[in-house]
């Protein structure tokens, strides 16, 4: 295998494909790099046996091959290289050749043959996003994505297509997140649920909301019963879907209220910013809302050390009510919500709070207040 190719082609491409590589390798094969020529350039792939990325970058071919390098230290060492073109040529004793500007480099090859064999998913069905949007409902996701390996399932996220939207549900039990992003789909009639849906892991999600343009390029999200694959920019990322019944979060979505307030989002980000200094310095990381008629939100937070009292101005409508989140949990949302102001809609002080926009439907948030005694 010979061909040259421009170092930020290839650092590029090393880049995207060696965010399959894990810290902890299971297998030798997994440390690799797998380089293979095509008719107008390379396919590099990594994996870890459960992301698998391919990468196509341009260069010329002189000789048609493939060979397997240690992806850390080649990624190191094309970063190390001279801006310009680089050549690499793999003899026939499985060592590859480093050429740039007055630099050589020799290194030894792995066995390409144990490297497993990554196929395009055969979709059943396929789903065009923008990149931009689907990078930031991922990322205004993953937040509530659990981390309990005990509930597999609730550690993906949700992708749930209609025929004029796309959604995507995370949640860990304490908080929900969903994101719609306006799209036109095609979705079979007649389906049992009315949706297309799959559950990705959201481990292997938020990696691709980190690689993801942002740009209004088309990303395709093609998936079948087991098996799903993003595709953008001349990137591929594969994974297998997680099997199980994801919970019915339109069960757990209030669909009425009996207080509804009206709050700026960045005023009421700073005072939870506030509060919680203080709340983590106390016990149970608590802050209170105390909801009143006249259109005034009260936000408190105690501790050992000394307690915090905010006072913000609201619209209100409905019944009073004294409230109390985990404070960590109030930040993970408000520092998700988009726009200049926020709804917040509740019935009592045991039940969830929704976190809404102002108009439409863009995003719906969800968190389970701490049931509180004697306040």
């Amino acid at each position: 295998m010979y061909f040259r190719v421009q170092t930020d082609e290839m650092n590029y491409g090393l880049g995207m494909v060696t965010r399959a590589i894990s810290p902890r390798p299971v297998k030798q094969v997994y440390e690799g790099v797998l380089i293979e020529t095509v008719e107008d350039g390379l396919i590099l792939t990594c994996t870890d046996g459960e992301m698998s990325i391919k990468a196509r970058v341009s260069a010329m071919v002189e000789e048609d091959g493939c060979a397997l390098l240690p992806a850390k230290l080649f990624a190191e060492m094309m970063r190390k290289q001279p801006v310009g073109e680089v050549e690499v040529k793999v003899d026939a004793k499985m060592r590859a050749a480093i050429r740039s500007r007055g630099s050589n480099t020799s290194m030894a090859c792995m066995a390409a043959e144990d490297f497993p064999d990554i196929r395009d998913v055969a979709g059943d069905h396929t789903v065009t996003l923008p990149c931009n949007r689907l990078r930031d409902a991922v990322s205004r996701v993953m937040f509530a994505v659990s981390t309990d390996e005990s509930r597999k399932i609730l550690t993906g996220i949700l992708m749930e297509v209609y025929a004029d939207k796309t959604l995507l549900v995370g949640l860990d039990g304490f908080r929900l997140s969903l994101q719609k992003i306006e799209a036109e789909n095609e979705v079979p009639d007649n389906l049992p649920k009315g949706n297309l849906h799959a559950v990705a892991p959201g481990r292997i999600l938020g990696e691709v909301s980190k690689m993801l343009p942002d740009s209004a390029d088309p990303a395709l999200i093609t998936f079948n019963a087991s098996h799903i694959m993003y595709s953008f920019g001349g990137v591929r990322v594969y994974a297998a879907l997680l099997t199980g019944e994801f919970i019915d979060y339109q069960k757990i979505l209030p669909s009425a209220w009996t207080t509804e307030v009206m709050v700026m989002r960045s005023a009421f980000s700073d005072a939870i910013e506030r509060c919680s200094l203080m709340a983590r310095e106390g016990k149970n990381n608590l802050i209170y809302l105390h909801l009143l008629p006249d259109a005034k939100m009260e936000m408190t937070a105690n501790a050992e050390r000394g307690d915090v009292h905010e006072e913000l101005d609201i619209g209100f409508t409905g019944n009073e009510l004294n409230i109390a989140f985990n404070s960590r949990y109030l930040m993970d949302i408000i520092h998700n919500v988009d726009g200049e102001r926020v709804r917040m809609c509740f019935n009592s002080n045991v039940s969830p709070c929704m976190m809404l926009p102002i108009e439409g439907d863009d995003f719906t948030f969800l968190v389970l207040p701490v049931r509180i005694f004697n306040r």
